[in-house]
């Protein structure tokens, strides 16, 4: 039987391990308690997730829209500045061309008026001639309404050509419209008819002539 010594130390032993046992099982627990007593960061970091998800979602649905509202609103634009872009290519070629067209004419006007110019000084003077053409000139600007704004200042006449020139008057102002306007008028006068070949250089001051009865 036991005594009250063994049954003391035997009450002691069982009393040490009951509480070495609650120890640790008190320290076991503690983790599991400190999480659920901290939610706080896993919570935020849902509600975070779930912002970055919305607003990505929003991103998606947005900026697609945006884009296509843009590409419709600027294809007309883009059609119409391509189609001028080619318009202009274009007169830009053609106005190219006219300019070649037109320094060819010029090389041209000046290689023949020279040839006039080298038949006349070859040729012998003809004075009865050249008082008929001036005397027809004259009567032309007269009639014409042109005397005021073109005078004629010197003619020569020689066998086949006849070399004259009209100065504007200082008060006109029209410059090489009124060359033009007398031009349309000369061709219209039977006389001027026996002139067959033609050339003329002009500014706006002085308009030169060489014309000859031969081609």
């Amino acid at each position: 039987m036991l005594n009250k010594s063994n049954l003391l130390g035997l009450c002691c032993f069982i009393l040490g391990v009951g509480l070495t046992s609650g120890y640790f099982l008190f320290l076991h627990s503690m983790p599991i308690q400190a999480q659920q007593s901290q939610p706080f960061p896993y919570k935020s970091i849902v509600i975070k997730q779930a912002n970055d998800e919305s607003l990505n979602s929003t991103d998606e649905h947005v900026n697609p829209a945006d884009g296509n509202f843009q590409a419709e609103s600027i294809a007309p634009y883009t059609h119409k500045i391509a189609t001028l872009t080619n318009e202009l290519e274009l007169k830009t070629k053609q106005l190219k061309r006219v300019e070649q067209a037109l320094k060819l004419a010029q090389l041209d006007q000046l290689d023949f008026a020279k040839q006039l110019e080298e038949k006349f000084i070859a040729e012998d003077e003809n004075s009865q001639w050249s008082y008929e053409v001036e005397t027809a000139l004259t009567d032309f600007l007269i009639t014409s309404d042109l005397s005021n704004t073109a005078q004629l200042t010197s003619l020569e006449c020689k066998q086949t050509l006849c070399k004259f020139s009209l100065v504007a008057d200082k008060t006109n102002q029209q410059g090489h419209v009124q060359w033009r306007e007398l031009n349309d008028k000369l061709a219209l006068m039977p006389w001027w008819q026996q002139f067959k070949l033609t050339s003329s250089n002009s500014t706006d001051e002085q308009i030169d002539f060489i014309v000859s009865t031969k081609e």
